[in-house]
């Protein structure tokens, strides 16, 4: 009954993991307070901006025509003066374009309401982070999701925006929003194999993504986003891998070869300059398929727990994106973390919690499973990581 439900989950992650593990819908903006001026740059994946139009057309008159009628400011119910839009120098990937409004009064008189609502009606999953820095020194840090795509900025904002629970949301959305995350997860209740198992692995899993979350957060920890991608997208892949393969098994010669096959990929594309992780990171990864290949005699219900705290190390570099966009400031940087943290380990429960109910539901009903439902359940995470894991890896 467990493999039906997995089969079922596992067909709802490769319909919508395609489309939206590697590129997030997302949006930065920086804000700087002066007297009765706020000027900010807004930030922006391309790949989003390409959306806006089913042909080829400029994407710097793409975003702006986008953000003209969604970016404003009022104070006093009135509208302050916007200047035009000018394109920016972006990291690659990425666009970005500076604006600023002049109210009528200082905004430490009169509070000014900014209107950030790019890409909303484009994605209905789509997250906002927006950073407001003032001259005394004060930063504000904010969440905006689809219900919310105004910030107030001046003094009524400051105890709204630095919220425990915005933070908190965050964290959940972080989790919800990425496919690859949740494959992971239900790839690691198919190598656990049973719930206890699984309520262990997932205590690792969380303890692994903690220590490199918090070490991303604090400047210590600056991982290469490309091998961070691949990694997360291998996760998936083996785990699932190794679950099919201790469920039908696999001689550990074929998991020896699907190693090689990495090392092999990996060096033809450093060769051809299409290699976008580092070679020894991928390397890596292939040593650590083959050994776990030859080592599959170890029990995989306790096998989980130590893979995915090891794993989870990957996933807390992943999960640290919208905290190191946000640049916290050290003093708030504590409370952030356990409120952010709390609410990632709010997204894997509620997707794990989802899956034990459904599964109850299913024992409940007496329904019969096919006996190829685990096999199918597998082959989908399997191919999905494997996709992920190669299309992050080499460009």
């Amino acid at each position: 009954m467990m493999r039906r439900l997995l089969l079922l989950l596992c067909l709802f992650v490769a319909v919508a993991g395609p489309a939206g593990a590697h590129v997030r819908s997302q949006s930065f903006s920086s804000w700087t307070v002066s007297g009765n001026v706020v000027e900010g740059v807004y930030q922006v994946d391309a790949y989003r901006v390409t959306q806006l139009s089913e042909t080829p057309e400029d994407l710097a008159r793409l975003l702006v025509a986008h953000l003209d009628s969604r970016l404003g400011a009022t104070q006093a119910g009135l509208a302050c003066k916007r200047t035009a839009f000018r394109p920016l120098a972006a990291p690659r990937g990425d666009m970005r374009v500076e604006v600023a409004f002049t109210c009528a009064r200082p905004v430490s008189e009169a509070d000014v309401r900014l209107t950030i609502g790019g890409f909303f009606d484009v994605s209905v999953s789509h997250v906002h982070y927006a950073r407001l820095a003032y001259p005394d020194g004060r930063l504000d840090e904010i969440v905006l999701t689809q219900g919310q795509h105004e910030v107030l900025a001046g003094a009524a904002g400051a105890d709204s925006h630095n919220s425990f629970w915005s933070l908190a949301v965050l964290g959940f959305e972080h989790v919800l929003s990425g496919p690859d995350h949740i494959a992971f997860l239900l790839a690691l209740m198919m190598l656990a194999g049973s719930l206890r198992q699984t309520a262990w692995a997932v205590t690792g899993f969380t303890l692994g993504h903690s220590v490199t979350l918090g070490l991303v957060a604090l400047g210590l920890l600056r991982p290469d986003t490309a091998a961070i991608e691949a990694i997360i997208g291998f996760t998936v892949a083996w785990a699932a891998g190794d679950a099919l393969a201790r469920a039908r098994a696999v001689p550990p010669l074929l998991g020896v070869a699907g190693a090689a096959g990495i090392a092999l990929v990996a060096l033809v594309a450093a060769g051809a300059g299409m290699l976008q992780a580092p070679l020894m990171v991928m390397l890596g990864l292939a040593l650590f398929a083959g050994s776990m290949a030859v080592a599959r005699d170890l029990r995989g219900g306790w096998v989980a727990p130590v893979v995915a705290t090891l794993f989870g190390l990957a996933h807390g570099a992943g999960f640290a994106g919208p905290l190191v966009e946000l640049e916290i400031a050290p003093q708030d940087l504590a409370w952030t973390l356990l409120a952010f943290n709390l609410g990632v380990e709010g997204g894997q429960l509620l997707a794990v919690g989802i899956a034990a109910s459904a599964l109850g539901a299913l024992r409940f009903l007496r329904v019969g499973v096919p006996a190829v439902a685990f096999e199918l359940a597998g082959a989908l995470l399997f191919a999905l990581g494997t996709f992920w894991f190669v299309s992050r890896a080499v460009g």
